[in-house]
């Protein structure tokens, strides 16, 4: 047999078990192995994980062998096959080959499931001959694409390797507002939607419960209607099972209290924790991207030696930082790392600075940071009172005490200080650092910390 025929003949009797054609990868993989490669080659080729080509591979070989009735794997697939079409020719047995005509250049990250719904809502993409399904989409909470400030080792690439190779179940962005990290979970979509049978965006900025939230999300991947949350778990968890989905849930921090330590539930809404955990913790094919202000305080429980669970907290754009003044058409360039350094490379705090420095100073930076302390504007000032007003009381104590400082403060500083126990204040420092309102930076003796200069005025100014 040729390979030609050997792909035919695998469409056919996994068309005849599942009522689909082969899909990328498994055509992919029947081709390679016919030409002796090892599953490390089409990984590299198709830019899949070694792992995943062999699950694709394993489900494959039992398709057809539920076909053949004898055991088929990599090395007996060639004998299998032949003896198989040598059976039916033997036989005059009449065999109807039906040839996938779909384009092999992409490699989907799983092969479809065959109790895949047959029923699509109204967002799912044609397809042409009805060859291969592609991922059906509801955007309709995401938000538009618009410039996006890609760079070498930027979190975009750091988020597609965690999905596409480190197989990543429960993937959390956080960042303080303005960061970016809609944009960036937005831009991914594009580059890894063809891994993925299933895409769903949908924010939390209105609170809804977790029954709602699940309702919405089930009925979409699965079109089924269960009664209550337990059954809405169970159905959820097994329909990432069968098939690889994305969901992104933003504006996570609307669903975690204010007034408390970072990552802590409003009453009612403690079940979402549950959520999370079975998502992170039970195998699955699947992918939950949560965007938000700090991580939910469950997130931080986990703990999993092959990157199943990942926590990427964005802190600014640095030098590349330096392209949205360029589009501002900001003047005095030579000035243009302070004007980041000040704003921590915070994309929204930059742009509207920008627009400030272009409405008052014709674009001079160097004639804006000239005046101090410098002027924050009616934009930005709202913004940075969202954030403060999330603090715990001793949150709010520490930040006080650090505004007044000129330099960075150590740990040792701020307890001498701070009233409050030595445990009150570790907790309020570690959630300060997961709000990515203060940052760490190492000294020979100790860590030392320092806050955005934006956030230690807006607190000097408000005291």
């Amino acid at each position: 047999m040729d390979i030609k025929e050997v792909l035919r003949l695998a469409d056919d009797l996994v068309l005849a078990k599942t009522g689909k054609h082969l899909d990328n990868l498994q055509h992919a993989v029947l081709l390679a192995t016919w030409q002796g490669k090892r599953y490390s080659q089409i990984a590299k080729e198709y830019h899949c994980t070694e792992h995943h080509v062999a699950n694709v591979a394993s489900k494959l070989w039992q398709l057809i062998k539920k076909k053949l009735g004898e055991k088929v794997s990599k090395t007996t697939l060639r004998s299998a096959m032949e003896r198989y079409e040598f059976s039916k020719v033997s036989n005059f047995g009449d065999f109807n080959f039906v040839q996938n005509k779909g384009n092999i250049n992409v490699c989907t990250e799983t092969a479809h499931h065959p109790k895949t719904p047959q029923h699509s809502p109204p967002t799912q993409t044609s397809t042409e001959d009805n060859t291969q399904q592609k991922p059906r989409l509801d955007l309709r909470d995401a938000p538009e694409i618009k410039t996006f400030y890609n760079y070498p080792n930027s979190p975009l690439t750091t988020l597609e390797n965690a999905i596409a190779r480190q197989n990543c179940r429960l993937l959390t962005i956080t960042g303080m507002a303005g960061t970016g990290k809609s944009s960036i979970a937005r831009n991914l979509i594009p580059q890894i939607q063809t891994q993925f049978d299933r895409i769903i965006w949908r924010s939390l900025r209105t609170s809804p419960p977790l029954e709602t939230t699940l309702k919405n999300i089930i009925q979409f991947l699965s079109s089924q209607n269960p009664a209550n949350t337990d059954a809405q778990l169970s159905i959820l968890i097994e329909t990432l099972r069968e098939n690889r989905c994305l969901i992104i849930l933003d504006d996570v921090q609307q669903i975690l209290s204010s007034g408390q330590l970072a990552g802590n539930y409003k009453p009612g809404y403690e079940n979402y924790g549950t959520l999370f955990k079975l998502i992170g913790e039970i195998p699955h094919n699947s992918c939950l991207i949560l965007n938000s202000w700090e991580p939910p305080s469950d997130i931080l429980t986990f703990t999993d030696d092959n990157s199943a669970v990942c926590l990427l907290q964005l802190t600014g754009l640095g030098e590349a930082a330096t392209e949205i003044l360029r589009e501002k058409g900001l003047l005095d360039e030579e000035y243009w790392p302070e004007l980041i350094e000040l704003y921590q490379g915070n994309p929204l705090w930059l742009k509207l600075v920008a627009q400030t420095i272009n409405n008052l100073f014709n674009g001079r930076v160097s004639q804006y940071l000239s005046y101090q302390p410098v002027f924050l504007g009616d934009e930005l000032t709202p913004i940075l009172q969202q954030h403060y007003q999330r603090l715990s009381e001793i949150e709010k104590q520490a930040i006080a005490l650090i505004s007044h400082e000129t330099e960075p403060f150590s740990f040792t500083l701020l307890m001498s200080k701070c009233q409050g126990s030595q445990v009150e204040l570790f907790k309020a420092i570690q959630s300060l650092d997961r709000r990515g309102i203060i940052a760490k930076l190492s000294c020979e003796s100790e860590t030392i910390f320092t806050i955005p200069p934006v956030l230690k005025q807006y607190v000097q100014m408000i005291l």
